[in-house]
């Protein structure tokens, strides 16, 4: 199956984000709807921590779209992640996903998304 030679890619390194984003489609589109609640529960509050720490002051006007695909071990531990934007609070972001524990996951490398999208 190609989405197993695709994540054996992504655990080695050799995938790029738009690979990693539709496994973290297919990963989160398994689960039940109380674990799929959970794990944004789970990631709200890791990644509003974020945001609350990389918004500068004053907060600007707005803010460019981004997301971040984050890696979890076993035990819902980030130990990955790629990211789709390159401006500092997205940056900020990203690195406020390091290493924290996100829910349990039904299977280990399982792969989820953050996305912050611009309000229009």
């Amino acid at each position: 199956m190609l989405w197993m030679v695709i994540m054996a890619q992504a655990l080695a390194g050799d995938v790029g984000y738009e690979q990693v984003r539709a496994l973290a489609q297919r990963d989160e589109a398994s689960l039940a709807p109380a674990a799929y609640t959970e794990m944004v529960d789970s990631m709200s509050r890791v990644g509003g921590a974020s945001f609350t720490r990389c918004l500068p002051t004053p907060a600007p006007e707005t803010l460019a779209a981004f997301t971040v695909v984050l890696q979890l071990d076993a035990q819902g531990r980030v130990v990955r992640t790629w990211r789709e934007g390159d401006e500092a609070v997205a940056r900020c972001v990203d690195a406020g996903f390091a290493g924290k524990t996100l829910f349990v996951p039904p299977k280990a490398r399982f792969l989820a998304a953050l996305v912050f999208m611009v309000p229009r």
